[in-house]
Formats: C-alpha cells, sequence, structure tokens
C-alpha cells in the first residue's frame, strides 16, 4: 500500500499542496497571543509577545490600543494584555498607515490591536462600584455646550462648570461663581462680594480690611454725634 501511494506522485504532491495552503492560510490570519507593553505614544502602544515560539522569534510590533477618543485609559509600560486580529487592514482607521481597507486578507502583524488583560494581582477597590484611576488621576470633561469639567490629579480636585468653579487640594478648599468667592484654608475664612471682603481668621473678623471689633464709626454731620449706620473708618 505504501509503495503505491509513493509511486502516486500526483496524489502525493496534491496532498501537500492542500496541507501548504491551510498553514498559509493560517499564517495570513491575525493572532490572538499575549503580550506585554513596552512603550506608549498617545494612543499608540508597542508590545512584546509573551509567548514562546521557537524556533522563530516573534517582532515586537507598534499597534493601536482597543478604545475609542471618548473614554482613555493611561496605559503604561509593563501592562499585559492580547493582541486582537481584525479581518481587513487598519492603517487607514488607526492612522498607522493610509488609504481605505479591502477584503484582501491583512499581513498577519498589520491588522491587529492591544487589549488589556486584567490580572489577579490588582483586584478592585470596590468589586460593586466602577473605577476610574490613574497615575495622575482622570479627567472628565463635556465636548458641546456650557465647558464642564472635573479634573482629580496630585495637585488636588477641580470642578468646572463655565465660570464657577470648586477647587480641593492639600492647601486650601475655593468656590468661585463669577465675582463671589469662598476660600477656606489654615489661616481661614474669606469671602468675597464684587468689591467686598470679609475675613475671619485667628485675629478676629474684618471687613475691607477694617477690624470688626476695633472698629469706629463716623459722625453724623452737624450734630457731633456717633451713628452706627456710618462705614467703619478705621
Amino acid at each position: 500500500m505504501a509503495d503505491n501511494y509513493a509511486k502516486l506522485w500526483v496524489q502525493k504532491n496534491a496532498n501537500q499542496v492542500a496541507i501548504n495552503r491551510a498553514q498559509q492560510a493560517i499564517q495570513n490570519l491575525g493572532r490572538a497571543l499575549p503580550c506585554r507593553v513596552v512603550k506608549v505614544s498617545g494612543a499608540i502602544v508597542t508590545v512584546a509577545f509573551e509567548v514562546n515560539a521557537a524556533p522563530f522569534n516573534l517582532p515586537q510590533i507598534t499597534i493601536p490600543k482597543a478604545e475609542s477618543n471618548w473614554i482613555r485609559m493611561p496605559t503604561q509600560v509593563g501592562d499585559f494584555g492580547m493582541t486582537m486580529p481584525a479581518d481587513a487592514y487598519l492603517g487607514g482607521v488607526s492612522g498607522l498607515g493610509g488609504g481605505v481597507a479591502t477584503l484582501t486578507k491583512p499581513g498577519n502583524l498589520s491588522a491587529l490591536v492591544f487589549v488589556p488583560v486584567s490580572n489577579s494581582g490588582s483586584p478592585p477597590i470596590d468589586q460593586n462600584a466602577a473605577q476610574m484611576q490613574g497615575p495622575n488621576g482622570a479627567i472628565i470633561r463635556t465636548t458641546t455646550g456650557t465647558t464642564s469639567e472635573i479634573v482629580t490629579n496630585t495637585n488636588g480636585t477641580t470642578i468646572t462648570f463655565g465660570n464657577s468653579t470648586a477647587i480641593v487640594n492639600a492647601t486650601e478648599t475655593a468656590l468661585t461663581y463669577g465675582t463671589t468667592s469662598l476660600v477656606l484654608n489654615a489661616s481661614g475664612i474669606t469671602m468675597t462680594f464684587g468689591t467686598n471682603t470679609i475675613v475671619l481668621d485667628g485675629s478676629g473678623l474684618s471687613i475691607n480690611g477694617e477690624s470688626y471689633e476695633n472698629h469706629t464709626h463716623g459722625y453724623f454731620p452737624g450734630t457731633g454725634t456717633k451713628t452706627q449706620t456710618d462705614p467703619p473708618i478705621n
């Protein structure tokens, strides 16, 4: 039987051709493989494959992250994940190339995106709460209408809506609504209303720079009598 098969060279070659074509088809498909981030450039990362491909040496590749411009992840060097293949060339939509994709099979490394993979060593703070964090905090903002933004970073937290702000940091808490403001810090409380300022601190209460406790008033014109309706003069 084996001798007869060896003599049928057409059948043998046809079988090998089929095997080769199948292998080529598999190689043309992108591979979903574990990887590690080795470089970050904006929304683009360079990854090294975390897989033993001996005797082959898989190169590091530069690919887009699997995210939109509406939610950004602070991907860091050393983050683990996997590559996910698309069925068509991605360069036209990722900015790493040009042109419009066709249904032609892409090169096996030209249609991959990076997808992060969670790790058992970094559990969530609260299993039942959404969590946003990054080395320098987080930013939430609107893109249309009145400017609205929340920025939390290593300097503190700032909430902005139009010309109104609320700031909480290591030195003070400050609220501002147009020309009206309230500042609370270790020195005391300062309130500003247009051109008027009230300060309450360790030395007491002052209004527009005049001590409330020690102030005196002017005199009613023509009588020489004090009146509490006159503004403080010193």
